[in-house]
């Protein structure tokens, strides 16, 4: 098995993401005004003022611009899980997902130190959120049919031990 950092082909241009979604909404304004309190949008759709709370290590944020619009499954992991045999509007269609768990607004150095991370290798700061965390991961992987490596797993199920039963 190839090692996860040698990922031949990978190239983030191949999953366009941030698309409009309507009007002058594209898919990041979209998950901010979702995720946020009290946003405020100019008349290209940009948030301008409002607050979001980071999941991953619990900081409010006052500013859209301190804001990353986190993929659970990052999309090089994708890449190397599966996403490689799709087509571009199938990469497309997951780098924008509204629907599924997969974008959500946290902390721009949460996402960072994340990177294109698996749990095997990343999990959320704040283990209060392990549970919610897995719980996506595993839906947006069943969902597009990808793949999981034992590392990640493993990792997946010491998470699912923090969920109350």
């Amino acid at each position: 098995m190839a090692d996860e950092d040698d990922v031949p082909g990978y190239s983030r241009a191949k999953f366009p993401h941030w698309v409009t979604q309507y009007g002058t909404c594209d898919t990041r304004e979209v998950v901010l005004q979702r995720d946020g309190q009290d946003v405020v949008q100019d008349d290209q759709c940009r948030s301008v003022s409002g607050t979001w709370y980071s999941e991953y290590d619990g900081l409010t944020i006052d500013s859209a611009s301190r804001i990353d619009i986190d993929h659970v499954v990052p999309l090089k992991e994708a890449w190397r899980s599966g996403a490689s045999e799709w087509s571009t509007p199938e990469r497309r269609a997951f780098a924008n997902d509204l629907v599924d768990s997969q974008l959500i607004a946290v902390s721009a150095g949460s996402n960072r130190a994340k990177g294109d991370k698996d749990p095997g290798n990343w999990k959320p700061p704040l283990q209060s959120y392990w549970c919610t965390y897995s719980r996506a991961w595993i839906s947006v992987k069943a969902t597009y049919q990808l793949t999981a490596n034992p590392a990640e797993a493993a990792a997946l199920s010491e998470m699912l031990d923090t969920c109350a039963s």
